[in-house]
């Protein structure tokens, strides 16, 4: 089955939002290091908030985590941030990053009682 236009579109949109706000954020900060980790953590925010309090639809799913989140964080700045870093502070930045990301979820995710 293929994506119809209409969810294609709707994850254009979304990375394209999302990445100019990554941009624009990031530029407005002193540290490239710090805008990174910032823009990650929220991403892993909104994604988190959107999959698990919101209960998106599927194609709200498209534009908020595919396209938006998707967008907005970069993987790949981190990579080349940690590749330019000395092998400590790219293992702390790393795990730091990790963490922080797993922590937003555990904390937005609800708790299923037993």
């Amino acid at each position: 089955m293929g994506l119809a236009l209409f969810e294609v579109l709707l994850v254009a949109v979304g990375g394209i939002i999302g990445s100019l706000l990554r941009w624009q954020f990031i530029e407005s900060l002193n540290s490239i290091t710090i805008g990174v980790f910032i823009v990650n953590q929220l991403g892993v925010l909104v994604a988190g908030l959107v999959a698990y309090r919101l209960k998106p639809s599927p194609r709200q799913r498209l534009f908020w985590i595919t396209g938006f989140a998707g967008g907005f964080t970069t993987l790949s700045s981190f990579a080349f941030l940690l590749h330019q870093s000395s092998p400590q502070s790219g293992l702390i930045q790393a795990a730091v990053s990790l963490f922080t990301s797993l922590f937003i979820l555990r904390f937005i995710k609800p708790q299923v009682k037993k």
